[in-house]
């Protein structure tokens, strides 16, 4: 399917948000579902056929903003990507499972004191551990 004929199907623009273009396939989904249509066995065959076309067109958008379809879009294109990882990012994340596998290691150790828990605690303090001297040899 055309890109552009993938738009008038789902009747927006080119330039349409991801969010406009979700609503768009999400209110015409609804209308022509098959299901609408179970007194009339032709009208459900048309509906069904409709609903693959909405589906095909929603995808076909889909791919080419993403760039991995071959059509491709007239206006310009946004970047899909996110922005890179930065360094200050991963040390609060690192951080922040440091905290969470100890307060997890803490939590079992306190809940269940047995052998078992013992020993995943000591795993948990481990990870703790490694992450914490990882986060401290990053470069801020």
């Amino acid at each position: 399917m055309r890109i552009d004929d993938a738009y008038r199907l789902l009747e927006v623009s080119p330039a349409a948000s991801e969010e406009e273009l979700k609503a768009a396939h999400r209110d015409l989904t609804k209308v022509w579902h098959p299901d609408r249509f179970a007194h009339d066995p032709s009208m459900q065959l048309k509906a069904g056929e409709k609903l693959k076309a909405i589906n095909q067109a929603y995808e076909t958008i889909r791919d080419a903003r993403a760039g991995r379809g071959r059509a491709r879009s007239a206006g310009p294109r946004e970047s899909q990507q996110p922005p890179p990882d930065t360094q200050g990012q991963r040390l609060g994340r690192l951080r922040r499972w440091v905290f969470i596998c100890t307060g997890l290691g803490l939590y079992i150790l306190v809940r269940r004191p047995t052998l078992g828990g013992l020993l995943i605690a000591a795993g948990l303090f481990g990870v703790a551990g490694f992450l914490y001297l990882k986060s401290r040899t990053a470069v801020p």
